[in-house]
C-alpha cells in the first residue's frame, strides 16, 4: 500500500471525496499524526537503525563570499593547510562552522584567508579544535549504544552529573569512553551527544543504534510504499486512526469509536508480534529480574513419593 491509496482509504472511509485536494491533505496530516501515535505504544522492533558518523574538527570562520560551502569540499588557507569538510555540515543551520576531516600537517590559524574546491571565500575565526558535540541522525527518538568501531571500544551512556565529576572544563582529549545525552539542538531538533575524553582525531568512525519516528510525510512521499516505514501488520492501523480523527472533526463521536475500536485491534495484533520478532522464547518472571529471582534453599525440594 502506498501513502496516497491509505490517503484514498481514509477519505472514502469518512464519507469524503478522495480527489478533493483539502481532504486528501489533511488525511495526510491524520496518517502522520497516528504514526507518531503508533511509534509511542512500544518499543517496535521496526524502530531499531543502525548508522555511523566520523569524528572531525571544528573550524569557524566569517565573512562568507563568492558562494556557500558544501560537504565534500576541500578547504585550503593561506598557510596551505587542509581538510575535507564533513558529511555532517549543517550549511543551513550553521554556516559559518564547518565540520573537517582528513587534516594534514600543516594548521588553520586565526585570520589566514580560507578558499574551497568549490568557490566559496571565508576567513578563519579561530585555530581548529577538536569537535565536542555531535548531533544524530535527524529521525532518532532514542539512542541505544554507541561503539567506537575505529578503536573496537564500546562507549557507555552515562548521566550529565558523572562527566561533570571527571571533567568540569571539558578540556580532556583521548580516546572516547562514555557518551552524554545533551539534549536537542535548538535549531535542528535532532539529538546532541558530548563524548568523554574529548576526541581529538578526526576520521574515526562512530557507530550507534537507535529507535526511530516517522517524520511527517508530505505529497513528495504519496507514491512511496508504507513498506518503507512499517510493517504490513500496522498499515491498516493507519487508516483507522486517521479515520477516527476525521470523524471526530465532523462531529461523528459514535463513529469515531468504532474507528478506535478497530485500530486498537491492530495495536493488539501487533503487538503480540513484536515480541514474536526475538524469537520463539517464553519469557517468565524471575528469568531476569533482581527482585523476583527464585533461589531455592537447603532442604527446600524433596523428591515426590
Amino acid at each position: 500500500m502506498t501513502l496516497k491509496e491509505a490517503i484514498d482509504v481514509t477519505a472514502k472511509r469518512t464519507g469524503l471525496r478522495e480527489t478533493n485536494t483539502t481532504f486528501s491533505n489533511q488525511a495526510r496530516v491524520y496518517l502522520s499524526i497516528v504514526a507518531k501515535r503508533i511509534n509511542t505504544r512500544a518499543k517496535w522492533w521496526w524502530q531499531a537503525k543502525t548508522t555511523t558518523f566520523t569524528t572531525t574538527k571544528t573550524l569557524t570562520v566569517s565573512g562568507i563570499t563568492s558562494g556557500p560551502f558544501v560537504a565534500g569540499d576541500i578547504v585550503t588557507g593561506a598557510g596551505l593547510g587542509s581538510a575535507t569538510i564533513d558529511s555532517s555540515y549543517d550549511a543551513t543551520n550553521a554556516d559559518t562552522t564547518l565540520l573537517i576531516i582528513s587534516e594534514n600537517s600543516t594548521a588553520f590559524v586565526a585570520d589566514e584567508a580560507l578558499t574551497s574546491s568549490g568557490t566559496a571565500i571565508a576567513t578563519v575565526v579561530a585555530a581548529a579544535s577538536p569537535t565536542q558535540t555531535y548531533q544524530l541522525a535527524s529521525d532518532v527518538v532514542s539512542p541505544h549504544s554507541f561503539i567506537d568501531n575505529s578503536n573496537n571500544q564500546v562507549l557507555f551512556i552515562v548521566p550529565w552529573d558523572s562527566l561533570d565529576q571527571v571533567d568540569p572544563d571539558r578540556s580532556e582529549t583521548g580516546d572516547v569512553d562514555i557518551v552524554t545525552i545533551e539534549g536537542m539542538d535548538a535549531s535542528t531538533g535532532k539529538v546532541v551527544i558530548r563524548m568523554f575524553p574529548i576526541h581529538d582525531t578526526t576520521g574515526d568512525v562512530i557507530r550507534y543504534r537507535y529507535l526511530s519516528f516517522i517524520p511527517d510525510w508530505t505529497s513528495a512521499d504519496d507514491s512511496t510504499a508504507l513498506d518503507r516505514w512499517l510493517p504490513q501488520v500496522l498499515q491498516q492501523g493507519l487508516i483507522f486512526g486517521a479515520t477516527e480523527l476525521f470523524k471526530q472533526e465532523k462531529g461523528d463521536t459514535e463513529g469515531a469509536l468504532i474507528e478506535r475500536a478497530e485500530f486498537e485491534t491492530t495495536m493488539k495484533g501487533a503487538l503480540e508480534q513484536n515480541i514474536n520478532i526475538w524469537g520463539n522464547r517464553e519469557y517468565h518472571r524471575g528469568d531476569s529480574s533482581p527482585f523476583f529471582n527464585f533461589f531455592p534453599q537447603e532442604g527446600g525440594l524433596s523428591a515426590a513419593s
